[in-house]
C-alpha cells in the first residue's frame, strides 16, 4: 500500500513539474521517433553520433515550422510563453499560467547556432534529416545540442513583446552524442 501511495506522489509530482508536453497534432516533436507526448528537456543519446537524426513535427495540416538548434543543454522555462486555445489543448506546464515555454539557453553563450525552416512531407508530418558525423570518445558525453521548434499556427500567440505569434512551441530536446 505505502509503494502505491509513493508511486502516485511521485507520478503527480512529475506531471506538476513538466515543460511544454507534445501534443500529436499540434505541437509534437520526435528526434528519430524517440520523445513523442514527452515533455521538455527529456535528454536523448545517439552513442558517437554517426547517424542520420530525422527531426519531425506533428503539427496541424498546412502548418510549417522552425527549428532551432544550439550548443547548450535544454534549459526549462527559460522564456514562459502565454497559454494558447490550441485543441486538442497542450497540458499546463510549471513555468507559471502557461502551457509552453521556450526551453533552450538564449546567453550569448549558447544563443541560437543554426535553424531550419520545414515544410510538411508526403505524410503531412514536416520532417528534416539532420546528418551527425562519427565523434570519438566516451559515448554521449562527447557533444551537446539542444533543439526546440516553432509550429506556425494560428492558435498560438507566440511570445508578446518579444516574438508575437501565430506560433506554439514545441518540447525541446537535449541531444548527447
Amino acid at each position: 500500500m505505502h509503494l502505491r501511495i509513493a508511486a502516485l506522489a511521485f507520478l503527480l509530482a512529475t506531471t506538476a513539474t513538466a515543460q511544454t508536453t507534445g501534443v500529436v497534432g499540434i505541437n509534437d516533436y520526435t528526434v528519430s521517433g524517440l520523445g513523442s507526448g514527452s515533455t521538455s528537456c527529456s535528454p536523448l543519446c545517439f552513442p558517437n553520433g554517426g547517424v542520420t537524426l530525422n527531426l519531425a513535427v506533428s503539427a496541424p495540416a498546412g502548418s510549417f515550422a522552425i527549428v532551432v538548434f544550439n550548443f547548450c543543454p535544454c534549459t526549462p522555462c527559460s522564456l514562459p510563453a502565454p497559454a494558447n486555445a490550441c485543441l486538442p489543448a497542450i497540458p499546463p506546464t510549471a513555468c507559471g499560467a502557461s502551457n509552453q515555454s521556450l526551453d533552450m539557453n538564449l546567453t550569448a553563450a549558447c544563443g541560437i547556432a543554426f535553424s531550419a525552416f520545414v515544410g510538411p512531407n508526403s505524410a503531412g508530418t514536416l520532417s528534416l534529416a539532420l546528418p551527425i558525423p562519427s565523434i570519438t570518445g566516451p559515448p554521449c558525453l562527447n557533444f551537446t545540442i539542444s533543439t526546440q521548434a516553432a509550429v506556425i499556427n494560428p492558435c498560438g500567440l507566440g511570445v508578446p513583446g518579444l516574438v508575437p505569434g501565430p506560433f506554439v512551441l514545441t518540447q525541446g530536446y537535449t541531444l548527447n552524442f
